[in-house]
């Protein structure tokens, strides 16, 4: 994990501070209009369980069943209602490094 936090950080150092936090904000931002589309929610957990089942049938298993991974898509969608600022502070203000 340090070192995913140094490479992170060096790429704070090679942009500069404030294109780097626009650069995040705008990583999340993605995600979040992404995931505030129902219609594309609704696909991806389609595209999960699709593929859930396609594994199951070749015998692959996976560390993460797709029920587990429509739950987490479900999760992200509900988090997508807030502002990208305020997840950011929640993140920060909790000391949680993704």
């Amino acid at each position: 994990m340090k070192d995913r936090i140094a490479v992170i950080r060096a790429l704070e150092d090679k942009y500069g501070m404030a294109l780097f936090r626009m650069a995040l904000s705008h990583l999340i931002d993605v995600g979040t209009r992404h995931l505030t589309d129902e219609n594309a929610v609704a696909e991806d957990i389609k595209q999960i369980m699709a593929q859930g089942e396609a594994d199951r049938a070749n015998g692959v298993h996976s560390v993460m069943t797709p029920e587990f991974q429509c739950e987490i898509i479900r999760c992200a969608a509900e988090l997508a209602q807030f502002s990208v600022w305020t997840l950011i502070a929640f993140i920060s203000a909790g000391g949680v490094y993704v």
